[in-house]
């Protein structure tokens, strides 16, 4: 009894401190589950208690909303430029205190193919990850709480990783907000599911390379100080120069949670991103 309620305390006390970030979701019509919809921000805020990263999200808002395009970065894109049906999306976004915002569909064909979902972009500056026109992302419901936590790392400044790169060279898959914002996971990227494979959140569908199973990634961020059996040989799930995710999301949680706003670091005025 004595150890769950130390467990009990230890997380309401995590909660506590926690920034909260705001989510929106834009959802077809016949997808309005707000039930289903506050499920998958539960498991994301597992991952982060997982991970050990000092951040909650809470569903503030669900819109229905009828969209025809099925090729998410179209989506994005007219979401971006508040294009057609997204008009007005950002003052929306600013009346109910939305920091991201999430289009939830299960029309997603990308070149032909369906994919779970599409961020905006991988955010790689500070003046990036604050802007909440850059929050946005498409999501296939059926992946639920796994993909929003993926998307959701590339709005924060996280990449795939030096795995993925090895995978797939030349494509920037370790670029990101710091060196060491990036999923972190060990393989050989034949397809073939190998003793000691792994690979985290942010590593994700990638994981159909490397061992053949694109739902293999585990359940939480890189964190160099994580210790868990299912990260390899070694027991350690991230790198501090190349794969600390966790390090990251706590380094910035304040600008996550205050969207158009950067701390000030000199003792003047927060700078105010221009809308």
């Amino acid at each position: 009894m004595k150890i769950l309620l130390i467990i009990g305390l230890f997380f309401t006390t995590t909660l506590a401190m926690a920034e909260t970030i705001d989510l929106r979701f834009i959802v077809q019509p016949h997808l309005n589950d707000r039930a289903k919809m506050a499920k998958m921000v539960g498991q994301l805020n597992d991952y982060f208690i997982n991970s050990q990263v000092n951040l909650q999200a809470r569903l503030v808002d669900v819109t229905p909303l009828r969209v025809e395009e099925n090729d998410p970065v179209k989506i994005v894109h007219a979401m971006f430029n508040q294009e057609g049906v997204f008009a007005g999306l950002q003052q929306h976004n600013r009346q109910v205190g939305a920091d991201y915002t999430f289009m939830l569909t299960d029309k997603i064909l990308h070149k032909g193919k369906a994919i779970c979902g599409r961020a905006y972009a991988v955010n790689k500056t500070l003046a990036e990850i604050a802007d909440s026109r850059r929050a946005l992302a498409v999501i296939h419901p059926v992946c639920g709480g796994h993909t929003l936590a993926h998307e959701l790392g590339h709005l924060m400044g996280l990449n795939h990783g030096a795995l993925v790169d090895r995978c797939q060279p030349k494509h920037g898959h370790a670029t990101a907000l710091t060196p060491y914002a990036n999923g972190f996971g060990e393989g050989n990227c034949d397809g073939k599911p190998q003793e000691g494979e792994f690979g985290d959140i942010m590593v994700g569908g990638w994981m159909g390379q490397v061992m053949g199973n694109d739902k293999a990634s585990l359940p939480f961020f890189s964190n160099a100080k994580l210790r868990d059996p299912r990260c390899g040989e070694s027991g350690v799930c991230g790198d501090p120069a190349t794969g600390d995710a966790a390090r990251v999301l706590n380094e910035h949680a304040h600008i996550y949670a205050n969207h158009e706003q950067l701390p000030s670091t000199d003792g003047k005025p927060a700078l105010q991103i221009e809308k």
